[in-house]
């Protein structure tokens, strides 16, 4: 009797990060692949290399990287794609300008995939991959967050719903370095000569200005009139990425403070040593990523902030939605057609947020508080199985 042949792998790659955040990632992408009836693995690397190493080539079928991480792995002497001749994707789980800038391996895939279509981007929002398409010039496609839900898990009691506003993330320890000059100086000191002193000023207003690009390092590729791959020269791309992380800290922070006198639960590192200690304010901590499910249904409202994306949501806002949660998020194109599904959204602008004014209004915060059930039929529309198979079909 012949052996069963084996399915073909579709291999997972995650890697070690705090509070368990890309191995949850990974966990619900292997889950989204097996109920289209193929047969994941999950490895974390570096932990599970020499699990790697030991896979056949020809029994895998697909490689899913989350970030770019993964891909400073080798085999032998090879790149784990010059490895397995099968099609590998990296899922863009930041800017991508940080993966250029921070990643040697990762520009090394860029330049493979320029030449071998079997490579390719995935990315969860689309402003990079319109301004910095044309020059990488690899396969880039869309497949966005979905909900990292716990639909069965119990509702909390009436009493346990807290009109509190809950804010999960950091603040403090950007990829860009931490920079605590003004910004128009910010701007002189990263860019040297290249930054004429009044082009400083009035870079620096445009970028605080409510009309301002979602992307600062596309608003100053524009500005200066450089090129996007101009932008991407190793000197300059430090300046870009130091830009990047100084807007996102400020926008957070903006965001925050203008929750004025709204009592907020903070679950993330830097908030207290920025904003200093408030009788309204509790730091609670930490929370896994595969917890913030359960958590969110103990709150009247959580407040998300997108990582200075524009054509994209961050999976709090997929997760707020699915759990009947209430959603406070900065502006971004996918919010209308989110909100006619279903989600329970207060949108506003990174840079004049306004934010205790427009939540004391909204009537998802005047609501008596009481416990939601998860919203199945968002779930139906937004889930890692349908992603997956968008991201195969690309």
């Amino acid at each position: 009797m012949s052996a069963t042949p084996t399915a073909p792998i579709h291999l997972v790659l995650a890697f070690d990060h705090p509070l368990n955040a890309v191995e949850s990632v990974a966990d619900a992408l292997a889950a989204g692949l097996a109920a289209l009836g193929q047969a994941p693995r999950v490895l974390s690397l570096p932990r599970d290399l020499n699990a790697l190493a030991s896979l056949k080539p020809e029994d895998v079928a697909r490689v899913y990287s989350l970030g770019s991480v993964p891909l400073t792995f080798k085999i032998g002497n090879q790149w784990l794609w010059q490895h397995f001749a099968c099609p590998v994707s990296a899922y863009l789980l930041d800017a991508p300008i940080y993966d250029i800038g921070r990643v040697p391996a990762f520009n090394r895939f860029l330049a493979d995939a320029r030449l071998d279509r079997r490579l390719s981007l995935c990315a969860p929002e689309t402003g990079y991959r319109d301004w910095l398409g044309s020059a990488l010039n690899v396969s880039w496609h869309h497949v966005p967050f979905a909900p990292f839900a716990a639909p069965d898990a119990p509702l909390p009691a009436a009493q346990d719903v807290q009109q509190r506003v809950c804010v999960i993330g950091t603040v403090g320890s950007e990829l860009g370095g931490q920079c605590d000059l003004p910004l128009a100086d910010a701007l002189r000191a990263w860019f040297g000569a290249e930054m004429p002193p009044s082009s400083a000023d009035d870079l620096a207003a445009a970028l605080l200005a409510q009309e301002a690009d979602p992307l600062p390092a596309r608003q100053l590729s524009q500005a200066l009139r450089w090129a996007p791959q101009e932008c991407l020269q190793p000197q300059r791309l430090k300046g870009v990425l130091a830009l990047d992380s100084w807007v996102k800290r400020h926008r957070r922070l903006l965001a925050v403070r203008s929750l004025g006198h709204l009592p907020v639960d903070f679950f993330g590192t830097g908030w207290q040593a920025l904003l200093g200690a408030q009788a309204h304010h509790r730091h609670v901590g930490q929370v896994a990523h595969q917890d913030i499910a359960r958590l969110m249904p103990h709150y009247q409202a959580v407040l998300n902030f997108d990582p200075n994306w524009q054509g994209g949501v961050h999976d709090r806002v997929y997760t707020a939605a699915a759990m009947g949660v209430p959603v406070i998020t900065n502006e971004a194109t996918p919010l209308p057609a989110l909100q006619q599904q279903g989600a329970a959204l207060l949108s506003y602008a990174s840079n004049r947020p306004h934010l205790e004014e427009h939540i004391r209004a909204w009537p998802a915060w005047q609501a008596a508080r009481s416990p939601r059930p998860p919203h199945f039929g968002f779930l139906a529309q937004h889930n890692w199985a349908s992603r997956m198979a968008l991201w195969q079909a690309a």
